[in-house]
């Protein structure tokens, strides 16, 4: 059945379309109705984190939950989980109209513009935080930093977004052989700029949680995770709302062909969150023992045996690795899971790695004694942080906005003719 919202594309363009996308018509069935409601509940919910986007730049790091000794909180999350999935889109897509395998081509065009949406919105995350973006901008290019990871991250996600702004450039006109040479620069990028991020927390010689050169190879498989889930879950929920809440016949080896790429990254995700584990209780190393014990059996328990070990990882393997895992509607659930997972995940990270406080303990006579507790009278001695009500806004806001940017664009672009 056609509708208003598989029209848009190929109907109209800028107001007009947009409005059409969002207006429910008479003529549309139950479940392309109902996916119009839920873009409008998502336009509602990016306005809110724009508003509160606002406050974050008028307000500065005031209205944050953030402290001195807790710099870094949700907004820093939530920018890191964008680029990831970003960086994992481009990666996963290149499988196509890069590296030549034709059951993913089809995917080219969307999985570029998704990554493209989700770096504009993890940067627009990330200026709220910084408070005054637009000096970053201007210190970037008037005072570069070689030796600054940061700096080096800034510099690289600029070249890798204008990579992929031309490879998506070039796939609409349909010049796939400057499109493949704009990949390959991408994927160079994609890969430099993400592994220079895990960089910039695994080179933190002050946060034994976060040190070592883990962080930059944990940190590209978890986006090839990221990737291969949200291109399930674009492919299945665009069927699900234009298709009579259906997968295509001809979409089906595609669900499939992701699916078994989402079973190796889940596995290889496995391997090195246990590693990850061994080495952070291996030793005892003074702060990093306590942190990870701060997950295994403390305050981060719940959230990371629940979150990240069993919805993120054995649900989603015990799914794919069953008869199960052969039925499209499986597979999607198998995709949503690690998504929400990888969030929590990205927030566990940045939060555990800053809970113990870097002030010294000096006895009476000026000898230290110690790093850990107590601190601001809590006994375990892990420094306390509260997401505030602005950080939350900004990040639902940032989460729906992407939502809806993808779908416009993906309509105007008429990138959805490919499904």
């Amino acid at each position: 059945m056609t509708s208003e919202l598989d029209s848009v594309g190929a109907g109209g363009a800028g107001a007009a379309a947009v409005q059409r996308l969002f207006r429910i018509g008479g003529g549309d069935a139950p479940h392309q109705a109902a996916g119009k409601r839920l873009l409008q509940v998502f336009g509602v919910l990016a306005v809110l984190g724009l508003a509160g986007g606002a406050v974050a730049w008028t307000g500065g790091h005031h209205v944050l939950g953030t402290t001195a000794e807790m710099p870094w909180g949700l907004l820093i999350a939530t920018y890191v989980f964008f680029v990831v999935s970003s960086t994992g889109l481009c990666l996963v897509s290149s499988l196509g109209h890069v590296f030549g395998m034709k059951l993913f081509e089809p995917l080219a065009k969307r999985a570029i513009f998704l990554a493209l949406v989700t770096l504009l919105v993890g940067f627009a995350v990330m200026s709220a935080e910084l408070e005054h973006p637009v000096l970053l901008l201007k210190w970037v290019l008037l005072s570069p930093n070689p030796t600054s990871p940061i700096w080096w991250m800034g510099t690289l996600y600029g070249l890798y977004m204008i990579f992929i702004a031309a490879e998506l450039f070039f796939l609409r006109r349909d010049d796939h052989r400057r499109a493949k040479a704009a990949g390959i620069l991408g994927i160079v990028a994609a890969v430099s700029a993400h592994s220079n991020l895990g960089a910039v927390f695994g080179l933190s010689h002050a946060r034994p949680y976060w040190y070592g050169p883990l962080l930059p190879i944990y940190f590209i498989a978890s986006a090839l995770l990221c990737g291969a889930a949200l291109l399930i879950l674009v492919v299945y929920l665009e069927d699900w709302y234009t298709n009579d809440r259906k997968l295509r016949p001809a979409n089906e080896p595609l669900v499939a062909g992701l699916g078994k790429l989402l079973t190796l990254f889940l596995s290889i995700v496995l391997f090195f969150t246990a590693w990850k584990l061994i080495a952070g209780v291996a030793g005892a190393h003074h702060h990093k023992y306590e942190v990870t014990m701060a997950m295994l059996s403390g305050p981060l328990f719940f959230s990371f045996w629940f979150f990240e070990t069993f919805l993120g990882l054995a649900v989603p393997l015990t799914i794919l690795l069953g008869s199960k895992g052969r039925r499209p509607g499986w597979i999607a659930l198998a995709a949503a899971l690690p998504m929400l997972a990888v969030f929590v995940m990205r927030y566990n990270f940045v939060v555990a790695g800053q809970m113990f406080s870097l002030k010294p303990v000096v006895g009476p006579r000026d000898e230290l004694i110690r790093y850990g507790p107590p601190f601001k009278g809590n006994p375990a001695g892990f420094l306390p942080y509260t997401p505030s009500l602005v950080e939350i806004a900004i990040v639902v806001g940032a989460l729906a906005g992407a939502v809806v940017l993808f779908v416009i664009g993906s309509r105007l672009l008429k990138l959805h003719e490919e499904a």
